[in-house]
């Protein structure tokens, strides 16, 4: 077997290890997710996810980077798409209006928790945050730019409704009924405008 080979066999085993210790999340939350049970679900030996992960907490901060998938990179991918600032963020509100599944809420509550006990994951996560964060202020600069918003602070209106949003997600998955993409959409159009040119009064 070639360099390259076990490279590639060593970097698809490590993807199933993440993706075992995700499911065990997701379906025993923290009291079930141990390296022994993770290497359980991969189909690996207890050493083989110890040979990929120095220990728990190793996989756990692998795990918060594997979560992009989920949430930041999504958004990176819409903001950074084609189309006027409006368009852009119009589609944003629409992607974070579909309900995320029971799974994906499950990992990232239980990562959550896992954070408030240990420092080194709260760090990895809360740097998580403030990526997610930066698209909408992007966004914002870009609506102020479009629309000639002189001294129109982007990036404390992007942050806000940066955690606004995440807020709206958390809540919809308890509550599908919750109107995540009016509430969102009215937000951003009384603190940007409609967009929408002003209608002229008849004489």
């Amino acid at each position: 077997m070639t360099t390259a080979n076990r490279a590639e066999r060593a970097a698809q085993t490590r993807v199933r290890i993440l993706d075992a210790a995700r499911r065990v999340l997701a379906e025993g939350g923290l009291e079930r997710f141990t390296t022994r049970r993770v290497a359980e679900l991969a189909g690996v030996s207890h050493g083989m996810v110890h040979y990929h992960f120095t220990d728990k907490r190793e996989l756990a901060l692998a795990l918060v980077v594997h979560a992009r998938r989920d949430w930041v990179e999504p958004l990176e991918e819409l903001v950074d798409g084609p189309g006027s600032a409006d368009k852009r963020l119009r589609d944003v509100i629409a992607w974070i209006a579909e309900p995320a599944t029971l799974e994906t809420m499950r990992v990232h509550q239980s990562l959550f928790v896992l954070a408030l006990h240990d420092e080194a994951v709260r760090d990895r996560l809360a740097a998580e945050f403030a990526r997610w964060r930066a698209p909408f202020v992007t966004l914002f600069g870009d609506l102020a730019s479009e629309r000639g918003l002189e001294s129109f602070d982007a990036k404390s209106v992007g942050e806000a409704f940066a955690v606004a949003a995440d807020a709206l997600v958390q809540q919809q998955a308890l509550d599908p009924s919750v109107p995540t993409a009016r509430v969102l959409t009215g937000t951003f159009e009384q603190l940007v405008g409609s967009g929408q040119p002003p209608s002229r009064k008849r004489r």
